[in-house]
């Protein structure tokens, strides 16, 4: 598993001059999600990190939505992966995330981080981190 910034390293080494990043942190949602017999059915605060890369780092042709990948996706792309089915593991739920991040054609890079905000008997937050590279 590669980190964000090691993402970010292996693409500046590729040549690669430009690019820009898009980001959603700290989307905090309700996910039914874990291993356990008391977490089955019984949601919990998961918080969601989502960074992507896209080449490129110019001023759009004209200043309009229609000229820029729609970040709203990032949002969205969450409620899809969250919604699609149980995930017992994070990583499963990061994997399926990074599909959904991964889908536009511009993006050359991402990464998913994501935090049990609330575990029980835990003296602060366990999560799962992924990224992929195009």
């Amino acid at each position: 598993m590669k980190s964000h910034m090691d993402a970010l390293r292996e693409i500046v080494q590729s040549g690669n001059k430009e690019f820009t990043t898009l980001f959603l942190e700290n989307s905090v949602r309700e996910v039914d999600i874990g291993i356990y017999e008391h977490e089955i059915g019984a949601p919990q605060r998961i918080s969601f990190d989502i960074h992507v890369f896209i080449g490129g780092a110019s001023k759009p042709e004209e200043d309009e939505i229609d000229r820029v990948l729609d970040y709203e996706y990032l949002s969205s792309s969450i409620d899809r992966a969250i919604s699609s089915q149980r995930s017992a593991l994070m990583e499963t739920l990061a994997s399926e995330l990074l599909d959904e991040i991964m889908a536009p054609g511009e993006i050359i890079a991402a990464t998913v981080s994501l935090k049990k905000l609330d575990v029980e008997g835990i003296d602060g937050q366990l999560g799962c981190s992924m990224t992929r590279i195009r």
